[in-house]
C-alpha cells in the first residue's frame, strides 16, 4: 500500500512538535499564555474535586473599521481595537466531563458564558496573566458545579447512548503567516460615498446605505495537550442596501454583499456601480409587478438563488448538533426541539446512509481548494479552531450522505473531528455540488416548460433572488419558536419571473418561499452546468454553545464560500405575502420634488 499525503502531513506535523515552536518564544502573549497554563494544570485544584484535564486558552487580536453613507453623505466611520481571551476548560475526563450539559438554575445566574474575558491591547506579560488566572479560576469552578451536576442528572435516569464527551486527537503545532491588509479609511469613506451617490436619482426608493467592513484579526490558540496555531484572517465585507414599498404598502429590499481578504479584491468600481444601477432598476420594475396568489409546480432556483437557497435550507443540517444533558428529561426534548429550530436546518444525523440528492449529484466539503475558476474562496484553511487539521470531506455520493463535518464533540457514528470547528461549533468551509448530469441554462428552462405542460400550468417560476443570509435565518428561527411562523423556513423572494410558454418573462412581487425543508432537495431534476461563487456567514447550531462553551468561540461568524450552480425542483409552493402592510409615506420624497424642479 502506498504512502498517503495525510501521512506525510501528519508526520510532518509530528516532527514540528517534537522540535518544538522556535516562533512562540519571542511572542510575550504566547509566553503568558504557555506560562499560566502550565501552572493552572499543575495548581489549579479545590478539595474533594478534580483538576482540569483540559484547557485552551485564545487570544483574538481584533481591529476594525467600519464606514458608511447615504446618498453621497458619510454617516459614520469608527474604528476600533480589541483583544478578547477566552478560556475552554474540562473537569473529569474524555469519557465525561462539565461539557454537553445545561442546567436551567446555573444558567439563570448568569455565569455560563463567563469564559471570555477582555485583555490588555499591550503586551504586558504580568496583566495577561492575571486576566488568565482570573477568567481560569472563574471556568473552573463553574466546571465543577455542572460536572456535579451533570452525574446526578445521568444518575436519576436510564442512559439510552454511551458517547465521550470529548475526543482525543493529534497534538498540532502551526504558525500561519501574518498577512494584515492595509487599510485606507479614506479610500473607504470615498468609496462608500460614490457607491450610495446614484440612489439620488431613484427616489421611489426610501432608504438606501452602503456599508464597508473592514478587519485584521490575530488569532493565537494553545491547549494543554501540546496544540499551538497562529492564524491571520483579514476580512472586508462591502453591503449594499435599499428598501421601498409598492402602492399597496408591500415592502421591497434588495442588498448586495461582497465578501473578501482585501479592498483590492473587490470588483472594479464600474462592476459595483452597474450592480447599484442594476439594483435601481429592478425596484422600478418591482414596484410596477404584479403578484399572484398561489403557485405549486416546478421551479428553477437560477445562478445566485440557487446558492442563496442552498445556504439558507440544506447545509445547515451538514454539521453535528448534540443535545446538552439537563436536569429534568421533560425540559431536555423541548429543548432539543428549540434548538434545531435556532439551527436554522434539519438534523441529518439519522439521514446517513440515506438518500438527501438526486442520485446524480455529490456533494464535497473542501478548506484546501482557495479558489474556483478564478474567484477566491474564503472558507480555506489548514487548520480549524480546535487545532485539528482540516481535509476534504465527501459528504454526499451519488445522493446518499455519507457524513457530517463534526468538532471534537462526538455524535452518534461519528467518532473523531473532521477539522470542521470554527467559533461556537462545526461549520462549513467550501461547499462544492457537482453533477453527473448538467444542463445549459437554456435546457433548464425547456425542461421547466416541458414540465410546466404536463401540468397544464400557465407557467413556471424562476427565482433570480431569494435574499436573507445567516442572521436573517436565525431572526426566522426565532420567529417560528414564537408560533409567527410556519414550520419551514420562509423567505419574502426579492426577485421572481413567471416564464410563458413562448418564452417570455413577467417579474412578480410579494411572493413567499413556503414549506420548503431540506428534504426537498431530493426532488431536483436538473442541474446547471455554470457554479457560482456565492459567500455567505454561517450560524453554527447554537447547542455548541453547550459542548464548547463561548469560551471557545471566535467574536465573528465564519463565512463559508459556496459553489453551487442552478437547480430545478420538481415542485414548489408559493403564495402571496400576507399583509397587513404599513402605509406609504403621504407625500413624495424630497428627491422627487427635485427631480421635478430640475426638469422645469
Amino acid at each position: 500500500m502506498g504512502i498517503r499525503f495525510t501521512d506525510i502531513l501528519r508526520a510532518f506535523v509530528l516532527l514540528m512538535i517534537m522540535s518544538g515552536a522556535v516562533w512562540a518564544e519571542d511572542d510575550v502573549v504566547i509566553k503568558a499564555m504557555n506560562d499560566e497554563m502550565a501552572r493552572s494544570m499543575e495548581q489549579l485544584h479545590l478539595k474533594q474535586a478534580e483538576k482540569p484535564y483540559f484547557i485552551a486558552y485564545r487570544m483574538q487580536d481584533a481591529d476594525t473599521t467600519i464606514v458608511s453613507a447615504t446618498l453621497g453623505s458619510l454617516t459614520a466611520s469608527n474604528q476600533s481595537s480589541r483583544r478578547v481571551l477566552s478560556v475552554e476548560l474540562r473537569v473529569g475526563d474524555y469519557s465525561l466531563d462539565n461539557s454537553n450539559f445545561f442546567s436551567t438554575r446555573s444558567f439563570s445566574g448568569g455565569s455560563r458564558f463567563s469564559g471570555i474575558s477582555t485583555a490588555p491591547l499591550d503586551d504586558n506579560y504580568l496583566e495577561l496573566r492575571r486576566q488568565l488566572w482570573l477568567t481560569t479560576d472563574t471556568q473552573y469552578k463553574r466546571a465543577i458545579e455542572d460536572l456535579s451536576a451533570k452525574r446526578a442528572a445521568i444518575q436519576a435516569r436510564k442512559r439510552t447512548e454511551e458517547l465521550q464527551d470529548f475526543t482525543k486527537e493529534t497534538p498540532v503545532k502551526m504558525q500561519g503567516p501574518q498577512t494584515d491588509m492595509k487599510i485606507n479609511i479614506a479610500e473607504l469613506e470615498q468609496l462608500a460615498r460614490e457607491l450610495s451617490l446614484p440612489f439620488k436619482q431613484t427616489p421611489d426608493i426610501m432608504t438606501s446605505s452602503v456599508v464597508i467592513e473592514a478587519g485584521n484579526s490575530y488569532m493565537r490558540y494553545m491547549n494543554s495537550e501540546g496544540s499551538l496555531f497562529t492564524r491571520s484572517e483579514p476580512e472586508l465585507k462591502l453591503s449594499i442596501n435599499a428598501e421601498t414599498q409598492a402602492p399597496d404598502g408591500l415592502p421591497i429590499h434588495d442588498s448586495i454583499e461582497f465578501y473578501c481578504r482585501s479592498a483590492a479584491d473587490l470588483p472594479q468600481k464600474k462592476e459595483l456601480f452597474s450592480q447599484v444601477r442594476e439594483m435601481g432598476r429592478r425596484f422600478e420594475k418591482l414596484r410596477s409587478a404584479t403578484s399572484i396568489e398561489r403557485y405549486n409546480g416546478p421551479v428553477i432556483f437560477e445562478d445566485r438563488a440557487a446558492a442563496e437557497i442552498f445556504a439558507q435550507v440544506f447545509a445547515p443540517g451538514l454539521v453535528t448538533s448534540r443535545t446538552p444533558v439537563n436536569e429534568d428529561p421533560r425540559f431536555e426534548m423541548y429543548f432539543s426541539q428549540l434548538l434545531e429550530k435556532m439551527g436554522g436546518g434539519e438534523n441529518f444525523l439519522d439521514k446517513i446512509g440515506g438518500r438527501v440528492l438526486p442520485d446524480f449529484v455529490n456533494l464535497v466539503d473542501n478548506p484546501h481548494i482557495e479558489e474556483y475558476h478564478g474567484m477566491r474562496l474564503l472558507g480555506s484553511s489548514k487548520i480549524d479552531d480546535d487545532a485539528v487539521l482540516t481535509r476534504e470531506t465527501r459528504l454526499v455520493e451519488k445522493g446518499i450522505l455519507q457524513t457530517l463535518l463534526s468538532s471534537r464533540i462526538p455524535v452518534k457514528s461519528i467518532a473523531h473531528s473532521t477539522g470542521s470547528r470554527s467559533g461556537i461549533g462545526p461549520a462549513p468551509s467550501n461547499l462544492i455540488l457537482s453533477s453527473d448530469k448538467k444542463s445549459s441554462n437554456e435546457e433548464l428552462r425547456k425542461e421547466l416548460l416541458r414540465r410546466v405542460k404536463l401540468r397544464n400550468l400557465p407557467y413556471g417560476i424562476i427565482v433570480r433572488r431569494v435574499g436573507g443570509n445567516g442572521m436573517n435565518s436565525l431572526l426566522r428561527a426565532t420567529a417560528m419558536m414564537s408560533g409567527s411562523a410556519q414550520s419551514g423556513p420562509s423567505n419574502l423572494l426579492i426577485e421572481v419571473y413567471k416564464l410563458f410558454p413562448d418564452g417570455h418573462e413577467e417579474p412578480v412581487r410579494g411572493i413567499e418561499l413556503n414549506g420548503i425543508t431540506a428534504a426537498t432537495f431530493r426532488d431536483i431534476v436538473a442541474v446547471g452546468d455554470k457554479p457560482v461563487v456565492y459567500n455567505e456567514q454561517f450560524m453554527p447550531k447554537i447547542s455548541s454553545i453547550f459542548s464548547m462553551g463561548m469560551g471557545g468561540a471566535s467574536s465573528d461568524l465564519p463565512v463559508v464560500s459556496y459553489v453551487i450552480p442552478s437547480l430545478l425542483f420538481e415542485e414548489i409552493t408559493l403564495t402571496k405575502a400576507a399583509g397587513p402592510f404599513p402605509n406609504p409615506p403621504m407625500t413624495k420624497s424630497p428627491l422627487s420634488i427635485k427631480s421635478d424642479n430640475s426638469a422645469k
